[in-house]
């Protein structure tokens, strides 16, 4: 079971690095990249199964990582088939480490 929750901003956050996290930022939760996470609105491209470019719709937490929320400009046939039409009701989170700017 998992404890996906929807973000209309970014929440305090730590950038995870080599280094891991502090017991003071133990309970913050997670970013996985250098970047500070983009602002809605923002274009980013999601390097991950060459879904290429998408637009920024929100943010999302699960199991203390934060990402964000977007919709992809052209997806490949394969994601439409699975999620349907691009739209803002069927966004996709997507985290740091999987994103570009």
């Amino acid at each position: 079971m998992s404890n996906f929750q929807r973000l209309d901003a970014v929440p305090p956050f730590v950038k995870i690095t080599a280094e891991g996290v502090d017991d003071a930022t133990r309970e913050l939760l997670k970013w996985s990249a250098e970047f500070d996470p983009p602002s809605i609105g923002s274009d980013i491209t999601l390097r991950i199964n060459q879904i290429g470019r998408a637009k920024v719709t929100g943010y999302a937490s699960i199991d203390g990582w934060l990402g964000v929320m977007c919709v992809p400009y052209n997806p490949p046939d394969w994601w439409v088939k699975q999620n349907g039409p691009p739209s803002v009701k069927n966004d996709s989170l997507a985290f740091g480490a999987e994103i570009s700017l």
